[in-house]
């Protein structure tokens, strides 16, 4: 017959070994989480689309479509983020008014921080410009100037001339800044087929330097939210493809040895639907340098409460849809040269 010990010290190893094996379950179900994309940013109204990100010492900024420019501030990648005033003091005057500011982007020249933002334009059928403003901060409040950078109408410094459809606006500003130092302003050309474009800036970024705007990229669905990263040598292209609304909207790269030749590069999927399990993850900003890793920021369609991600193949259809922030890692393959994302940051 068992003595007492004996049964007391089998209780004890069974009850011991039933809470390892919790505390392994639950961690390894802690870990699966963590797996799973959750944004690190959803808007208090409204939503988070189109982040334009920078980095201001330990700071970040996201500047946001939506009002006069959204922006949230954050010192981590994965927050918590925090919202503040819309970026612009008011509307430049070559802008209708009307509508609101699409994805903006800013970044930090001799001129101070300057922002660009596209706007509906006056005159122009509810088509977009793309304007500039300046600040001493990163958050703003931006003065903007009076009239477009980019615009084919109201005297933009550069009218995209030979857009595909002559009657398009433009969109998705994206300033890029060479090794050498010289200055450049992507940006999408509206309707179909979709197009990017680059325009060559002066050293403050608020003019062009008497060259004009020349495609890099046709898309005969849409290609839009450009960003240019340069790295050993190469320039990378990312963008995104396929339309905003859509399950399918996806963020894509191209690799080129030659600044303005992209158009004949092999176009690869960074994110889509079915590697993430988001929806629509687009509308991509890349932060690098600074002495840390490099991150992507992107948004991506949430129709919950609990924001998870939209269930739609095509156009989500859900009344309840908004879009959301994510933050996630980018590597760049054992190469050296082939992006990769191969986790996303859990919110803080």
């Amino acid at each position: 017959m068992r003595s007492q010990r004996s049964f007391r010290v089998t209780a004890y190893l069974s009850v011991l070994v039933v809470l390892v094996v919790s505390a392994v379950a639950g961690q390894s179900a802690a870990q699966a989480s963590e797996r799973e994309p959750r944004p690190v940013y959803a808007a208090p109204t409204g939503e988070a689309a189109d982040p334009g990100v920078v980095r201001d010492g330990r700071d970040y900024y996201a500047f946001m479509t939506g009002g006069l420019a959204r922006v949230a501030t954050a010192s981590s990648p994965r927050g918590p983020w925090r919202p503040m005033p819309d970026a612009l003091s008011r509307w430049g005057e070559w802008a209708s008014g009307k509508g609101a500011v699409w994805a903006p982007d800013a970044v930090r020249t001799s001129a101070g921080w300057v922002l660009y933002y596209a706007a509906q334009a006056k005159g122009f059928a509810g088509q977009r410009c793309i304007g500039t403003a300046v600040a001493d901060r990163p958050a703003g409040p931006y003065e903007p100037a009076a009239t477009p950078l980019v615009c084919p109408i109201l005297n933009g410094e550069d009218p995209a001339a030979d857009r595909p459809d002559q009657t398009s606006g433009v969109i998705d500003p994206s300033p890029f800044q060479d090794e050498d130092g010289t200055r450049y302003l992507l940006y999408k050309t509206q309707k179909t087929p979709g197009t990017i474009r680059m325009f060559p800036l002066s050293s403050d970024g608020l003019h062009g330097r008497g060259e004009l705007s020349h495609e890099l990229v046709r898309h005969s669905d849409s290609i839009e939210n450009p960003v240019l990263v340069k790295r050993d040598g190469y320039y990378f292209l990312f963008a995104a493809a396929n339309w905003y609304d859509q399950c399918r909207y996806s963020t894509v790269w191209r690799r080129s040895a030659d600044l303005w030749s992209f158009a004949d590069k092999d176009e690869h999927v960074l994110l889509d639907q079915a590697g993430t399990g988001l929806c629509g993850p687009g509308g991509a900003d890349v932060v690098t340098g600074g002495g840390g890793p490099d991150r992507i920021f992107l948004h991506g369609w949430v129709c919950s409460a609990d924001n998870q991600p939209c269930e739609f193949t095509g156009v989500v259809t859900d009344p309840n849809k908004r879009r959301v922030v994510y933050a996630a890692v980018l590597s760049w393959g054992t190469d050296g040269i082939t992006p990769q994302v191969p986790a996303f940051l859990p919110p803080a």
